[in-house]
């Protein structure tokens, strides 16, 4: 093992200390069987070159279905079940909010009990059971209201209590298995690479290389369930659409199973905020203590009792905000006796949940950034719905819920100008191996969905007009420019978010940190779902028909767009002002 540069000056007091330390001394002796165990490690790395491509595979099957759901839900609430707009808009946030909350319990159980493997079978498990469920409530006519009676007033019954039971139980089983998987099955395949902590600088490409990969074919399974799987649902059988769905999950379990040999497996180490918790407790304890002038009389790592069978671990400075979070690491005598991780914690366990502290108003700032995204899958498809879907001078119909498919299309494109030649050109004009930092491509990213969410509102406001003067209904196609928009504004902030908290986010929870992005989804969607109830609500008081009456033609779908654009206006405010002043963390 390389010795530090300056080892040679100080080899006589560490040796004295080896010496006097028999703990060392025994660890000396673990050298050679721990580098032959490297060395096995490494083996193993380059046999299982393939479980990367298999993790892959797996991804695309489980976004495809997930996607195959999520996209086309709406419509099917309206069309078949025959809820109203503001239920149905409502119910789906919910659900999707319900989804993306998951990956964050998934994410704790992988790594505190189960495993990555594990979590991502009993996941798909779950999934497929919901699959089943869907499909039979689509497939049988006992499990759905009867078709509308068109006549001289349209009339649809609404759906039965157990009929709308049976078909939200599906698609929960699925939020719970597909959604608790999502941030497991990214990581495991991640830690299919040894990069031996960074170290092993090619593995370390393989595996940034393998995230990209990863994001890529996410959106592939999504523009697949937007083109082909909505297509199916609408214009074929909404049954055969979930039975597609739902023969991916089954085929994702099965291969998943018969492939459990070309794994790399690490056992869970326990939870990530395990950490963050002793902190609060001891600093609990030592509430009335005092925290000295000087930092270096802090409890630091050097003089911790730390296993020499224990990972490397990244040493954090001191920093002086949150100072009172220092009392954890102030040495009592109490402390001088037993040591107890719940009394007393290291400098690095403090700055850790200062850095997660400083983390947090940037991650509210992300989910209310997805109030305007989930429009895309709500609302933008309402407002499809009510178009002309015509386009090519009526050689061809567009379904409403594939427009995300065009969203997706231009992610990919996005991402690929990008990494071929806006960064390049960035990097040659301002100078550095950086273009845009993480913070400057969120904030891409928040200017964009607000450009995004005034379009639709000018879309709306022109059909609406059209309407109402009795001319021929807006084409579809007018909506395309806020798909772009909004396809711009997620690759700017997605690819962001995720790289600004894998990069700040402390190193115990980096493979937890994939969960933060989900978490900011879900709770973004959940807050998207209160919105539409509120507005929806306050608007009709008085016996007035409000913004979001069963027919959109009498509604003012374009008010609310403008509410949403004022929100996220004042989030892009809030953000700018986080990020100038966001202080990340310093490595030792």
């Amino acid at each position: 093992m390389d010795r530090p540069a300056d080892a040679d000056a100080t080899s006589t007091d560490a040796d004295v200390e080896r010496a006097s330390s028999p703990l060392q001394a025994e660890a000396e002796s673990l050298v050679p069987l721990l580098a032959a165990r490297e060395q096995e490690v490494a083996k193993d790395s380059n046999i299982n070159s393939k479980a990367p491509k298999i993790v892959l595979c797996l991804v695309f099957l489980e976004v495809t279905a997930f996607y195959g759901v999520y996209l086309n839900l709406i419509v099917y609430l309206q069309d078949v079940l025959h809820g109203d707009s503001a239920s149905n808009a409502a119910a789906v946030s919910f659900w999707a909010g319900a989804s993306y909350l998951m990956p964050v319990v998934g994410a704790a159980i992988a790594d505190s009990y189960w495993g990555k493997y594990k979590t991502v079978v009993v996941g798909l498990s779950i999934s497929l059971a919901g699959m089943a469920v869907i499909t039979t409530s689509a497939t049988l006519p006992s499990l759905r209201p009867p078709p509308c009676e068109h006549g001289t007033g349209t009339y649809c019954a609404p759906a039965a209590l157990h009929q709308r039971l049976v078909f939200f139980a599906g698609i929960y089983l699925c939020a719970i298995g597909i959604g608790g998987l999502k941030a497991a099955i990214a990581s495991f395949g991640a830690e299919q690479f040894d990069d031996e902590n960074g170290k092993n600088v090619a593995e370390r490409e393989r595996k940034a290389s393998y995230f990209s990969w990863y994001y890529g074919v996410a959106n592939l399974g999504i523009l697949t369930s937007g083109t082909l799987l909505v297509w199916v649902e609408d214009k074929v059988s909404w049954g055969l659409g979930y039975g597609v769905c739902a023969s991916f999950v089954a085929v994702a379990v099965v291969a998943l199973a018969a492939t459990a040999p070309v794994y790399r497996l690490v056992p869970p180490v326990g939870s990530p905020l395990k950490g963050a918790c002793q902190v609060l407790v001891a600093f609990a304890r030592k509430v009335n203590v005092r925290v000295p002038d000087d930092a270096a009389e802090l409890y630091a790592e050097e003089h911790a009792k730390v296993s020499f069978l224990q990972q490397p671990r990244e040493l954090l400075e001191h920093t002086d905000q949150f100072r009172c979070l220092d009392k954890a690491a102030v040495v009592t005598s109490a402390d001088l006796e037993d040591g107890n991780p719940w009394r007393l914690c290291t400098v690095t366990q403090v700055e850790e949940l200062k850095t997660l502290l400083r983390l947090i108003p940037v991650w509210l700032t992300s989910a209310v950034y997805f109030v305007a995204n989930s429009q895309a899958q709500t609302t933008f498809v309402q407002q499809g719905s009510m178009t002309d879907s015509k386009i090519g001078r009526g050689a061809f119909s567009v379904p409403a819920a594939s427009l995300t498919c065009i969203e997706t299309v231009f992610v990919v494109a996005a991402i690929a100008l990008y990494n071929r030649a806006v960064a390049p050109a960035a990097r040659r004009f301002l100078g550095r191996a950086e273009a845009f930092t993480p913070l400057q491509l969120m904030g891409l990213g928040h200017g964009a969905v607000i450009a995004a969410v005034a379009l639709a509102a000018c879309a709306e406001s022109r059909r609406l007009a059209n309407v109402r003067a009795g001319a021929a209904l807006l084409g579809i196609a007018w909506l395309l420019p806020q798909y772009v928009v909004m396809a711009v504004s997620d690759a700017s902030l997605s690819v962001g978010q995720l790289e600004f908290f894998y990069d700040q986010a402390p190193e115990t929870m980096r493979s937890a940190s994939t969960a933060f992005y989900f978490l900011s989804c879900s709770l973004g969607n959940l807050i998207s779902s209160q919105l539409v109830t509120l507005v929806a609500s306050v608007t009709e008081m008085s016996g007035r028909t409000g913004w979001f009456p069963p027919n959109l033609d009498d509604g003012h779908l374009d008010y609310y767009f403008m509410l949403i654009v004022g929100i996220n206006a004042v989030n892009f405010a809030v953000f700018v002002y986080l990020a100038k002043n966001y202080t990340p963390k310093r490595v030792r």
